[in-house]
């Protein structure tokens, strides 16, 4: 059944294939409102000196902490414009994702109207959502730090190292099942609210832990899958780019040109992944019909 679910939701991805250019594009200008700030403070320090031909094949540490400490204004400043893109970024993602959640759930009306429309009507919804996610995520992870302490006492108490590698890995299992639990449920809920017209997020969670323990293992097994198969391309990614020289300056194109593709890859896997969770859902949510 997990075959078939991909195979379909790839298919329903390939129809919208369009759509990751429009993501791809907005993640070019994200990128670039984060980079120009950088690049000026480079072009400034490096446009007549002599580390400019030495920084293209290997970073200099040196260099690098008299480049902070000559615009240490400036650097200070990075990290509000950081997360500033990063909050555009994600009110963006979740208008794109209403978007996207509508043309995949009904391929005959994936126009570029009925995307824009999609999101913006589902938008609000999503960012609800989004946020009592987050704000679970927060508690669960002020959770796991009081558990460290409580382990790190623990295991100094008894002085034994394999007590220590036990109850942290059992800890990192733990989290890592409730993040992706977490991930799982408020992806759902944002489809059920988007393919039933619903504003009710009580009713939805309702729903949705019903499709959790009627088809838990499938749901959690397909999103794994996907999942799996978006990492396998960063460690490609990863393995190909050791081997690529930094030298002459030519090849820096062709690491940057393994960047995009990279890029376009993700935003396809994360396409896929809304594909197949509106797949699971319609398949749950058909009516039954008897004769």
């Amino acid at each position: 059944m997990i075959r078939e679910i991909l195979r379909e939701s790839w298919r329903l991805v390939l129809k919208n294939w369009f759509y990751i250019f429009l993501l791809w594009g907005t993640n070019i200008i994200l990128s670039l409102v984060l980079t120009i700030p950088i690049l000026s403070m480079l072009r400034d320090n490096l446009s007549h000196s002599l580390w400019s031909s030495k920084l293209a094949i290997q970073v200099d540490y040196f260099w690098l902490l008299q480049f902070q400490n000559s615009d240490h204004n400036m650097f200070n400043k990075l990290p509000i414009l950081f997360f500033s893109i990063v909050g555009i970024n994600l009110l963006i993602q979740k208008l794109y994702q209403g978007g996207l959640i509508a043309v995949l759930s009904n391929p005959k009306k994936n126009h570029i109207s009925d995307f824009f429309y999609s999101g913006v009507k589902f938008w609000y919804r999503f960012i609800k959502v989004t946020l009592l996610a987050i704000l679970i995520l927060a508690i669960i992870l002020l959770i796991d730090s009081k558990l460290d302490s409580g382990i790190e006492y623990l295991t100094k108490a008894f002085n034994s190292v394999l007590l220590d590698l036990i109850f942290r890995s059992i800890r990192y299992l733990i989290l890592l099942f409730l993040i992706g639990a977490i991930s799982i449920i408020s992806e759902y809920t944002q489809i059920f609210l988007a393919l039933k017209d619903s504003q009710k997020i009580g009713l939805a969670f309702k729903n949705i832990f019903q499709l959790m323990r009627k088809r838990f293992w499938i749901v959690f097994s397909t999103y794994l899958i996907v999942s799996i198969i978006g990492a396998l391309g960063a460690i490609v990614y990863n393995i190909v780019a050791i081997y690529i020289p930094r030298s002459p300056f030519y090849f820096l194109i062709l690491t940057f040109i393994l960047q995009q593709m990279l890029i376009i890859f993700r935003l396809s896997i994360t396409m896929l992944l809304y594909a197949t969770e509106v797949y699971l859902f319609k398949d749950y949510d058909a009516e039954v019909i008897t004769e």
